[in-house]
């Protein structure tokens, strides 16, 4: 099971960029796409198209170590870092936390909200829907 991380929403922005800041989403890539990394091995693939500091890296690694969504661990004179979850169950347990929040909250208001959306913008998502409400509602 994920582990419960808060972060803060931020509607507005594109991507992960929602629940992290645009270095910690691109620190996460590359680690996602390596399965663990060294603030040396991140630096070194964040600075072919970025000028950054590796003490920036460094110092981000670590908050995100802090956050839970990286696990440090001592190998030798540095730290290797690994994900705590894979980039779809992080994007899982971010939807379930933002939804858990409207619904708890405002619950007839999200759910006509999210009709109305998928009526507009995606009505084969709003057909697979139907199908599990009616699935569920038979079980």
């Amino acid at each position: 099971m994920a582990p419960n991380l808060r972060f803060r929403f931020s509607p507005a922005k594109d991507g992960l960029v929602k629940v992290l800041g645009p270095l910690e989403t691109d620190i996460m890539q590359v680690i996602w796409h390596d399965d663990c990394g060294t603030v040396k091995k991140v630096h070194r693939a964040l600075a072919q198209n970025r000028d950054i500091a590796y003490t920036t890296v460094m110092t981000t690694m670590s908050r995100l170590a802090e956050k839970g969504v990286l696990k440090r661990q001592r190998d030798g004179l540095a730290y290797t870092y690994t994900p705590t979850l894979t980039e779809d169950d992080f994007v899982t347990m971010v939807v379930q936390q933002v939804l858990d929040g409207l619904l708890t909250d405002y619950s007839e208001t999200a759910v006509d909200y999210m009709i109305d959306f998928l009526v507009r913008n995606n009505p084969n998502e709003l057909e697979r829907l139907r199908g599990v409400i009616s699935k569920t509602a038979v079980a």
